[in-house]
């Protein structure tokens, strides 16, 4: 099994820097899901990685809304080079820090960083905060119009308002990925210009069963076809050869989205997984424990 050291920061003992797959990463030690998949097996959600390399080419432009620390920003923005541009949003100032850091660490010129959240309108909310030398999942910052003791201050707006100047005839807009945490179908709502002028693959974060149907049938009418993409935390083939899976049955749930004028075949496994039912989701059948990041 490979293994590198791990060296702890000397300005914040909850925080640790190590080299992994796709470059060098400083992140939360106590993020159970983020921190044990980056110490165990020395990558994130790997198969959402290579999902996204099949979908681009170096040169294309991408949105990721909810880009956390980095763990996919990164291995995105070297896939495309520096012919194409990473628009990254992250709204949580503890993110958002390392984030930045991650970005100048693997000495990226090619991704575009915001602190924002993408919603479907401009203005302020709030969004939570973590102890940070607390166990806890750093990926799960939730945005609300209420203020609490445990939350701070935020910008809001679309990416609509936000990047449709940014895109032209020359420069399209290849992929929107959103990890939101139930913001998902506001994000959409909120680039609907974008959306409609350059019909890019939509991959959308959909793990909440209550706001399930709404979101399909929104993405839907935008002349889409939706794909379940159920992906394991664990992947048999990690970078550190780690045969123990620590993450059991935890499953990310998301959909991505092809227009139905995207000139775009997916392998034909693909087809058991068309969406033509707004009322099913992967939870009510398979059991699988959705992990928000």
């Amino acid at each position: 099994m490979k293994s590198f050291q791990i060296l702890l920061m000397s300005n914040n003992v909850n925080i640790v820097k190590q080299k992994l797959k796709h470059g060098t990463f400083s992140y939360y030690k106590n993020d159970k899901f983020l921190a044990k998949s980056f110490k165990e097996y020395g990558e994130y959600s790997e198969y959402e990685v290579n999902l996204f390399k099949y979908l681009t080419n170096p040169g294309d432009n991408i949105i990721e809304v909810g880009s956390n620390i980095g763990a996919h920003t990164v291995p995105i923005a070297k896939h495309i080079s520096n012919k194409g541009i990473v628009y990254a949003l992250e709204p949580q100032t503890q993110n958002y820090k390392i984030l930045v850091k991650n970005i100048n660490e693997n000495k990226l010129t090619n991704t575009k960083i915001y602190k924002l959240a993408a919603t479907n309108s401009i203005g302020e909310a709030y969004i939570n905060t973590f102890a940070e030398d607390k166990l806890n999942n750093f990926g799960s910052a939730r945005i609300s119009n209420k203020k609490n003791i445990n939350s701070e201050l935020i910008k809001t707006t679309t990416l609509d308002a936000l990047l449709f100047d940014k895109f032209n005839e020359k420069k399209i807009l290849k992929l929107i990925k959103c990890d939101a945490q139930g913001q998902e179908e506001n994000i959409i709502n909120g680039s609907i210009k974008l959306i409609e002028k350059f019909n890019p693959f939509l991959y959308v974060e959909n793990d909440i069963i209550e706001k399930s149907k709404s979101l399909i049938e929104t993405i839907s009418k935008l002349n889409y076809v939706l794909f379940w993409h159920v992906v394991p935390l664990f992947n048999k083939k990690n970078f550190f050869k780690n045969s123990n899976n620590v993450f059991s049955n935890i499953h990310s749930i998301n959909m991505l989205c092809v227009h139905r004028k995207t000139k775009f075949t997916l392998p034909e496994n693909w087809k058991k997984l068309h969406i033509d039912n707004p009322n099913f989701h992967p939870l009510k059948k398979t059991g699988s424990t959705a992990q928000r990041s």
